[in-house]
């Protein structure tokens, strides 16, 4: 085997190692944390439901909430509103966004309003993957599991906070720009320059379904790695090249090594170092949201993302050329 191939391949799982290491770290941290006091007096919330979602079965379920119903908002998430203004969120009101077909635990707004007013402009919670012990749910939950170690890592370390999910509490000054017509009334993302931070609250987590299909989880894998891409942040982007990277050469190297035997040994080293990182990676999270069980998928889903991860970033990559113009969306997990 190459000494350059070679020195590549454990240059890539190592760096990874550290940085899952740092991130696993990190998210310890900020699960220690103290929740912040409660606010004397509970703000107004503007609740955006994605397009296409059900804002009257939204309605129905948040009314079930520990929240002051006399102060919640369910904003119409059609683009013809946005165009005529009217239900545009109001300036003193807290803006809650949801993932697609998001199940809404009866302590979320409050979770989520109560760390913004007090840490933050902009709270990301987590989001959970529905899996009911599945195969291919249960691969892409054990993934996500690893993406909320990483956000709660690099809110503990100050690092920016890239698409990770579209569980969020955005407070006034972490508004975007007025989106255009064609955006709807979602909004865009927050502010880039707005302090930004990550709920671990078992009370702020809401569920979402699993990809349908293997191509459907391939198409989310793009739009996040389209969405990093796309961040102003060069932290942000350099997270997504380097997930993509590590993959993409492991996935190359394995492929050699089916007819060189003499690449077997060394490739089946940096897959165990990556399996490893990975399991640390995944832990913290997994422990703290009680999904420890998804583990004894590990072996499966590190295989699944050596051949996703680079499908979906070369998939992403394709897009981004072909665009002319700044999509709209916002990335979703």
């Amino acid at each position: 085997m190459p000494s350059v191939v070679l020195t590549t391949l454990f240059v890539l799982v190592g760096a990874y190692a550290l940085g899952a290491g740092a991130a696993a770290l990190g998210f310890g941290a900020i699960r220690r944390r103290s929740l912040p006091s409660a606010p004397t007096e509970w703000p107004p919330v503007t609740v955006v439901p994605r397009q296409g979602a059900d804002a009257a079965r939204l309605r129905d379920a948040l009314e079930s909430c520990e929240y002051p119903m006399d102060r919640v908002e369910v904003a119409r998430p059609d683009a013809s509103t946005a165009k005529a203004g009217g239900s545009a969120p109001a300036s003193d009101h807290v803006i809650l966004t949801l993932p697609p077909g998001a199940e809404v635990p009866p302590g979320w707004p409050r979770s989520m309003v109560r760390q913004c007013r007090a840490d933050a402009s902009v709270v990301v919670g987590p989001t959970l993957v529905e899996h009911d012990d599945l195969f291919l749910p249960r691969l892409e939950a054990l993934q996500h599991m690893g993406r909320l170690t990483l956000l709660g890592g690099a809110a503990h370390l100050g690092l920016p906070i890239g698409p990770g999910t579209a569980n969020r509490a955005l407070d006034a000054d972490a508004r975007p720009s007025a989106p255009s017509p064609s955006e709807g009334s979602a909004p865009r993302g927050p502010s880039s320059s707005a302090p930004s931070t990550f709920s671990p609250a078992l009370q702020a987590a809401v569920t979402r379904p699993a990809a349908g299909s293997f191509v459907d989880l391939l198409r989310r894998q793009a739009e996040r790695f389209h969405h990093a891409l796309r961040s102003p942040s060069r932290f942000v982007q350099a997270q997504a090249v380097g997930l993509w990277g590590v993959n993409a050469v492991l996935l190359a190297c394995s492929a050699i090594a089916v007819a060189l035997p003499a690449w077997r040994q060394p490739i089946l080293v940096a897959l165990l170092g990556k399996m490893g990182a990975d399991v640390l990676l995944t832990l913290p999270a997994a422990s703290h949201f009680g999904e420890r069980r998804l583990l004894r998928s590990i072996v499966a889903t590190v295989l699944m993302l050596m051949v996703s991860i680079p499908v979906a970033g070369g998939w992403a990559l394709m897009t981004s050329l072909r665009e002319r113009s700044p999509a709209g969306t916002t990335a979703e997990v």
